[in-house]
């Protein structure tokens, strides 16, 4: 993580028990971005396009909870296209708030081919829960990014660097501290 910075990224970690010769992890930095289309994009399934089919109803017929409704959110899972782009997957929703990609890396794991082979609807819920779940550790991230800066500012510990003409700020360390404290 670098100083000064409030990161809109999450680390996405998987590592399974260790087993000999079947070790795979795969560490990914997830960007939530607004775009005005979905150019550059190849669309390689549209789950559920009518949006009444984005409804969920209750399993049990008794049962007290009501159905939710996801028919504003239009979820796509694309590869994108262009220089660099090899090996990314993408997840694009469409509501009303705009029209947002995530990207990552798929690494060693099957993601595109895990969730094409899954139904419809699992692959709308699936990509759907997973763009939701990295844009809620985006803003996970950005709450103790924010604590942070706010624990150092009311420990004096926000530091300005100077190296040329430009200038860095930072939170200095408890360590870092320590040692200026000592000199």
């Amino acid at each position: 993580m670098s100083v000064g910075r409030v990161h809109e990224t999450c680390n996405l970690v998987l590592k399974p028990p260790k087993k000999k010769g079947s070790e795979m992890s795969v560490i990914g930095h997830n960007h939530i971005r607004k775009v005005e289309t979905f150019d550059g994009y190849d669309i390689i399934a549209h789950p559920l396009p009518a949006r009444d089919d984005r409804v969920y109803y209750p399993t049990e017929p008794d049962g007290c909870s009501a159905g939710v409704t996801y028919a504003s959110h239009n979820v796509m899972i694309a590869r994108p296209t262009g220089i660099g782009k090899k090996g990314r997957l993408a997840i694009l929703m469409h509501h009303g708030g705009g029209r947002h990609v995530l990207e990552f890396y798929e690494g060693l794991l099957p993601v595109a081919s895990a969730l094409l082979a899954l139904p419809e609807r699992e692959q709308y819920a699936l990509a759907y829960t997973i763009f939701e779940q990295a844009d809620e550790c985006a803003m996970g991230m950005r709450a103790a990014e924010a604590r942070r800066w706010a624990e150092a500012h009311v420990d004096g510990r926000i530091r300005k660097r100077r190296r040329g003409r430009s200038q860095q700020v930072y939170v200095e360390t408890e360590a870092e501290r320590a040692i200026r404290r000592s000199r």
